[in-house]
């Protein structure tokens, strides 16, 4: 068994067409700095090999039901340790990609990019950073400009919509000035989950340390300010 070197990106694919992985790996393998170290044709297979080698980013094509993405198999993927999963799709609608990205994913590719925009898009998420699209992030916009009919869309309101169900209960108890370990604690993860999760925030919301942070989440009620000592 090969030993992989630290700074090497550590990938599985998830696609249930054996030659689109391979094509996969020859591309990524092709590369410096980045490693293919499992490979699955479903996300249920992908579960024991993500807790056995733990890689770094998860590439997965999802099924589609209907007109949506199957998410129950993206939540426990999102779920699955301290993977960071980008989604690889044919398919061009920007609400499919919101849907993903609330779901947890943390970057969407359309099969029509170059691949050297795959590559990056791996190196960005890998890093802590979300990667979408323009059309992607005019559909978070049109949502929150419908929520707000009448209004002008709101910059932070629209950063707010990236996050992910976790990460917005990571913020609320940032907020309430809980450390990485209580944080941890309090919901069930690793200290490693919870920077993972506080690195996506950041870049979601364009923030740089927790001070700016919590006056961030403060300001959009993401987080209830302590209460003021009351003096005699």
């Amino acid at each position: 068994m090969s030993i992989i070197p630290d700074n090497v990106i550590r990938i599985l694919l998830i696609d249930r067409h054996a030659l689109v992985r391979a094509g996969l790996r020859l591309l990524i393998e092709s590369q410096p700095g980045f490693e293919v170290v499992g490979e699955a044709s479903n996300p249920a297979g992908a579960l024991a090999i993500i807790a056995q080698v733990h890689p770094d980013i998860v590439l997965l094509e999802p099924v589609v039901d209907g007109d949506h993405f199957e998410m129950g198999a993206l939540a426990q993927l999102a779920a699955a340790g301290d993977v960071r999963l980008i989604i690889v799709t044919a398919i061009g609608d920007p609400r499919m990609h919101y849907q993903v990205i609330q779901m947890g994913a943390m970057g969407v590719v359309k099969k029509e990019e170059l691949p050297a925009v795959l590559m990056k898009a791996i190196q960005k998420v890998e890093s802590g950073e979300a990667w979408v699209d323009r059309s992607t992030m005019a559909g978070f916009i049109q949502k929150v400009s419908r929520a707000h009919t009448g209004h002008a869309s709101d910059p932070e309101a629209v950063q707010v919509e990236l996050l992910t169900k976790r990460e917005r209960e990571v913020v609320e108890l940032i907020g309430q000035g809980l450390k990485n370990r209580q944080i941890a604690q309090r919901l069930s993860i690793s200290e490693v989950t919870v920077r993972h999760h506080l690195t996506s925030v950041f870049s979601k919301l364009q923030v740089t340390d927790r001070l700016e942070l919590m006056i961030y989440a403060f300001r959009n009620k993401l987080a209830t300010p302590p209460r003021q000592p009351k003096w005699g």
